[in-house]
C-alpha cells in the first residue's frame, strides 16, 4: 500500500516552514573522523520493521563490532503518470518501526545511518521535458518527507539517493534538492552511488559530506584491490572528500568476486569466497585515512542466512566472523 506524496508535501512544507533552525531537535551528527563499522539492516519477509523481532536481531549486532546500522526503507516509482511515493504506515519499513529501531540503536551505543530507496527508480528513462519536471518534483518531496523524518529520530547520517542512474546526470537539480535537503536536515550528506559509470561522473560530490559507492565492482582472480582504488583515486582527484561503502557485498558462490551484484542465484555454494572477498576488501581499505568505512550488503530482520544460504548476506557464515575480526581489531 502506498502514499502519494502531491497530496501530503504541501501540508508537511507548511509544517516545516514554521519551524526555526533553533527549534529543530538536535540531530546527533557522525562526528569528523567516525569510522562506519557498518551493515545495512532491512526489513525481509514476515519480519517487519516494527516487530519485537526486528528490534531483538538489531540489538545482536554491536556483538561484531558494528557501530553504525544503515535503515533502509523503501519508495516506489512508476510511470503513466509518474509517481514517487513512500510505504505507507502498513509498509515493512514504515516511520513507527524505524523510530522504534533507531532508539533500540543509540541505546545499543550504535549511530544509525537513514537511507530511502527508490525501488524501480533506476530503471526509469524520462526523456520527456514535463514527465523528467513531474519524477524530480516528486522525489524532491519524497526526500522531504525522509529528511523531517531523519531529524525527528535524530538519525546521524542521511542518504539523499540510492543507485538513480538514470537521473544524477541532472547536476543543477541535485545540487537544488540538496540544498532543500539541508534546510530540513542539519546532518552529514551522502549518496549512494551505483558502481560504475555512475558513480565516476557524478557532478554534485562537492555538495555532500561523503563520497558514496555502492561498491559491486568486481575483484581479479587474486583478490587484488589496487584497480578499485585507482577507480576511487580519479573521483577523490576532482572532489576531495572522505568516501563510504554505502554498500558493499559478496554472494557465498563460487567466484563471488568476479559479480559481486549478483544475490540469490543458482551457482554452487561457497562460504570461502564470500569470506576471502570480505577479507580482501577490508584489508585493502582499512587503513587508508580517506576510507571512512563501509555497509555491508546486508543483514535482515528475520535473520536468514547460514551455512547452507548463498545469498549476499553474511549472516551465520564465515563472512561475518571476518567481519568482526577486523570491526574488532581496534585498527579503526
Amino acid at each position: 500500500m502506498i502514499v502519494d506524496l502531491r497530496t501530503t508535501a504541501a501540508a508537511f512544507l507548511t509544517l516545516l516552514s514554521g519551524l526555526s533552525a533553533c527549534s529543530r531537535p538536535a540531530v546527533r551528527a557522525v562526528p569528523a573522523g567516525h569510522f562506519h563499522r557498518g551493515v545495512n539492516f532491512t526489513a525481509e519477509r514476515g519480519v517487519r520493521y516494527d516487530t519485537p523481532e526486528a528490534r531483538a536481531m538489531l540489538e545482536k549486532l554491536p556483538e561484531w563490532g558494528i557501530n553504525t546500522v544503515a535503515l533502509v526503507p523503501y519508495g516506489f516509482a512508476r510511470r503513466n503518470p509518474v509517481r514517487v511515493a513512500v510505504s505507507s504506515r502498513h509498509g515493512w519499513e514504515n516511520d513507527e518501526g524505524m523510530e522504534m529501531l533507531a532508539a533500540a540503536a543509540r541505546a545499543k551505543g550504535m549511530k544509525v545511518f537513514l537511507k530511502p530507496h527508490v525501488w524501480r527508480g533506476p530503471e526509469m528513462e524520462l526523456t520527456d521535458p514535463e514527465e523528467l519536471q513531474e519524477w524530480f518534483r516528486q522525489y524532491a518531496a519524497f526526500l522531504e518527507h525522509y529528511a523531517g523524518f531523519a531529524t525527528r529520530i535524530q538519525a546521524d547520517l542521511f542518504c539523499v539517493g540510492v543507485e538513480l542512474k538514470s537521473f544524477t546526470k541532472y547536476e543543477e537539480r541535485w545540487r537544488d534538492m540538496i540544498a532543500r535537503v539541508r534546510a530540513i536536515y542539519n546532518g552529514p550528506l551522502v549518496y549512494a552511488a551505483n558502481h560504475g559509470p555512475e558513480f565516476e561522473s557524478i557532478a554534485f560530490w562537492d555538495a555532500l559530506d561523503y563520497i558514496g559507492l555502492d561498491n559491486y565492482y568486481p575483484l581479479p582472480d587474486d583478490l587484488s584491490t589496487a584497480a578499485l582504488e585507482r577507480k576511487i583515486d580519479l573521483v577523490r582527484a576532482k572532489f576531495p572528500k572522505p568516501v563510504l561503502f554505502t554498500e558493499a557485498g559478496f554472494s557465498a558462490i563460487e567466484n563471488a568476486h568476479r559479480a559481486p551484484w549478483e544475490d540469490e542465484t543458482e551457482k554452487p555454494l561457497s562460504l570461502a569466497a564470500q569470506a576471502n572477498a570480505y577479507d580482501a576488501l577490508l584489508k585493502g581499505f582499512y587503513g587508508k585515512q580517506w576510507f571512512q568505512g563501509v555497509y555491508w550488503w546486508k543483514v535482515g530482520t528475520n535473520g536468514y542466512g547460514g551455512t547452507e544460504n548463498n545469498s549476499m548476506t553474511p549472516w551465520g557464515k564465515p563472512a561475518m566472523e571476518i567481519l568482526k575480526r577486523w570491526y574488532t581489531s581496534g585498527k579503526r
